[in-house]
């Protein structure tokens, strides 16, 4: 039976993993000889600044990552003093995230090296071609949800609260 010809230079999904691969990698070299961040940790760190006070569980569904990774990047975060976790008096399994004193001071310094790093990314497309990027991402991360029949997207607003998209 011969092979099916599928070209990964062609496969969208290769395509998009290779992107984020080179994406979080250029923006890894921002930040981490500085801060020792790694991706997960640095996402967690921004996410959190979004969404405190929060919860690994929506933490994971905010991040689309999986929990062990979510979990462990926490608990090193935690460690190092840059998120507090407290439990819940009524409900001990449940813990609340929120950033120290340090990880608020971490993010700020990190957030315009991650802006500037954004902006020189998207540099090589015009104003009108970045709107649509953003659409159709928005599209895609909605299509990629209701394939995988998982709960819907979050998204922040600007005043904290949490957006959530269908």
């Amino acid at each position: 039976m011969p092979l099916l010809p599928l070209d990964l230079q062609d496969f969208l999904p290769y395509k998009l993993s290779r992107l984020v691969n080179d994406v979080s990698a250029g923006l890894l070299s921002t930040y981490s000889p500085s801060f020792a961040l790694n991706v997960s940790q640095w996402r967690m760190l921004a996410a959190v600044a979004q969404l405190a006070p929060t919860t690994v569980t929506e933490l994971t569904q905010y991040s689309g990552m999986d929990k062990v990774t979510v979990s462990r990047s926490v608990r090193e975060m935690v460690e190092r003093k840059l998120m507090a976790r407290v439990l819940d008096d009524n409900d001990r399994r449940r813990a609340s995230i929120t950033l120290t004193a340090e990880g608020r001071a971490t993010y700020q310094r990190i957030a315009p090296l991650a802006m500037e790093y954004e902006k020189n990314l998207l540099d090589a497309l015009e104003d009108s071609e970045k709107v649509a990027l953003n659409q159709l991402v928005d599209r895609l991360l909605d299509q990629a949800a209701m394939l995988r029949q998982s709960h819907t997207r979050m998204f922040p607003r600007r005043d904290g609260a949490v957006k959530r998209r269908a």
